[in-house]
């Protein structure tokens, strides 16, 4: 979930919010009816209202929804824009839209169930011949020199921990993804297209891609970065790639680094071949990254074979309660859960299902207060 001050950043992006802006009054007509999808506090919604819409479905999952409604009220447009709470997966729309416009992405478009909430949004909201906001986005990859980011990494687990082991922590970090503000400088090789998420056709399942780099210089290399070229709207659009110097974001998304086993001296024109891949896991993705660094002058290829999976820390308990053949059992937690959810039944206020609890589970809840704040946040989620 995005922030309120994330949300600002997103505003004062002037690269994102201006293509987002002249694609929506470009192609927002006067009466059109429009979904902005993961509204947040509505800017976009509040661009196709001035655009001409007749009206304007607004959805969030968080709880800037509210401030969206003040700020609809205070730009005039409150009479043209319907706000719905929810997944948008689990909604319904009293009919179908000519512009869906959203921008779901975090650092890659491949954020938190955005692909999934996108593409069912399509197919259910979007009428035929209708125009889809952002159309695609292009996933881009390069060699970079890394060190100072390489050594947050790693340091505190290689470094003598009071004479304890802390290497399997490294381990499991050099397995993972990480955030990473990148300067064009760091980069040893040409960045390649690896895969194009084409919004208005669809997206498949699986995304993945293999490219190979050629080192433009002299560097030690650590590992892979990644980023997005958005075409909002052909030709508004914008990059969130490491492109400004001096550590100054380019966008306010930032980049992704994918770190190596081991840091690799690259030599001019020595090629490194990378297999990326993006398994859909639920609403999240395991990341794949494999890796194969030709020889150089000196020394044998390298090769390396990297998981987000292998880099998950996933406790015995909590894989066996993931096997197929595991038998479950509500604990007593479980148990309060379920009696709360029955009393939803549209009969009784949250002070009676919480005092029915006290009285049901009092190992559990010590207080009236903290009995009430279990049922108030099953009900947040949970009650129409």
């Amino acid at each position: 979930m995005y922030s309120l001050s994330d949300y600002g950043d997103m505003i004062a992006d002037q690269a994102r919010f201006e293509a987002y802006a002249k694609a929506i009054a470009e192609v927002v007509r006067p009466g059109d009816t429009v979904l902005d999808l993961g509204c947040g506090p509505g800017p976009l919604a509040l661009l196709a209202c001035r655009a001409g819409a007749s009206r304007v479905y607004a959805v969030e999952l968080g709880e800037s929804l509210g401030l969206a409604r003040e700020l609809a009220v205070a730009n005039g447009f409150a009479d043209r824009m319907i706000f719905l709470a929810g997944d948008s997966r689990k909604l319904e729309l009293p009919e179908r839209v000519r512009v869906l416009v959203s921008d779901l992405r975090g650092a890659l478009p491949l954020y938190d169930g955005a692909i999934l909430s996108l593409e069912d949004a399509r197919k259910r909201f979007l009428k035929p011949g209708g125009v889809l906001i952002p159309q695609r986005d292009t996933l881009l990859a390069a060699v970079i020199e890394a060190g100072e980011k390489y050594a947050r990494i790693c340091a505190p687990w290689t470094q003598d921990g009071h004479g304890l082991n802390f290497s399997k922590g490294r381990e499991l970090l050099l397995h993972s993804i990480h955030p990473i503000d990148c300067r064009r400088e760091q980069l040893l090789t040409e960045a390649k297209p690896w895969m194009i998420l084409d919004y208005a056709s669809g997206i498949g399942k699986q995304v993945g891609g293999t490219l190979t780099l050629r080192a433009l210089r002299r560097g030690t290399a650590h590992g892979i970065c990644m980023w997005f070229d958005a075409q909002v709207w052909d030709p508004y659009g914008y990059s969130s790639g490491p492109l400004a110097a001096s550590g100054a974001r380019a966008t306010v998304y930032g980049q992704i680094f994918l770190p190596w086993l081991m840091p690799v001296a690259l030599e001019e024109g020595q090629e490194v071949t990378v297999e990326l891949h993006a398994d859909p896991v639920g609403d999240d993705h395991i990341w794949r990254w494999n890796t194969t660094v030709a020889a150089g002058r000196v020394g044998e290829p390298l090769h390396f074979v990297q998981s987000s999976f292998w880099g998950a820390t996933l406790s015995r308990e909590t894989l066996r309660r993931k096997a197929l053949d595991y038998v479950p059992m509500l604990t007593e937690d479980g148990q309060a859960d379920r009696c709360i959810l029955e009393a939803m039944n549209g009969k009784k206020s949250l002070e009676e299902i919480a005092r029915t609890i006290v009285e049901n589970f009092p190992q559990q809840f010590s207080s009236l207060e903290e009995a009430l704040r279990r049922v108030t946040r099953l009900a947040e989620k949970y009650s129409r």
